[in-house]
């Protein structure tokens, strides 16, 4: 096997990985239920003569469509439109389709040698980078000998 076909089995690999991660991630937040916020208390004033007072959020206008009624003894709430997104993108044959279309983007010819190219760029980078780091190293461990004109010969 060439060492392209390994890199590209190696990342293919990895896409899958990071896709499974995620999707774990995504269903454990899920779960993570938030607080409720906590309601201001009306209390008794104090001394002085400061008085908050907190006024109610507005309702938004919701069309006669969306708004809960009751059919046949059942109360029926229409969904809302993130429930709907939700929904439609949490089956699986979608989410298998995104993934499908993900990977045969990345295996694409134009998209290997795009990532190719950017990973010689960046090695090509990181080498520069430590031979540059190493010559100054070197040249922080030996010091240049002074010239004349420091040590006060002649001139």
């Amino acid at each position: 096997m060439s060492a392209e076909l390994w890199i590209l089995v190696a990342t293919a690999l990895l896409a899958v990985v990071t896709i499974g991660a995620a999707v774990i991630a995504v269903r454990a937040a899920r779960r993570v239920a938030l607080p409720p916020e906590p309601r201001p208390v009306a209390r008794a004033p104090y001394e002085s003569s400061l008085v908050i007072t907190y006024d109610e959020p507005e309702t938004m206008h919701v069309p006669h469509e969306l708004q809960p009624r009751i059919v046949e003894g059942h109360l029926i709430v229409p969904p809302s439109q993130q429930q709907v997104v939700n929904t439609a993108l949490g089956r699986p044959g979608v989410r298998l389709s995104i993934l499908a279309h993900g990977l045969a983007h990345a295996l694409r010819p134009e998209s290997r040698d795009r990532i190719t190219a950017m990973m010689r760029r960046e090695y090509r980078r990181r080498r520069r980078e430590r031979l540059q780091a190493g010559r100054r190293a070197v040249r922080a461990g030996r010091p240049t000998p002074p010239s004349e004109e420091w040590l006060g010969g002649p001139s």
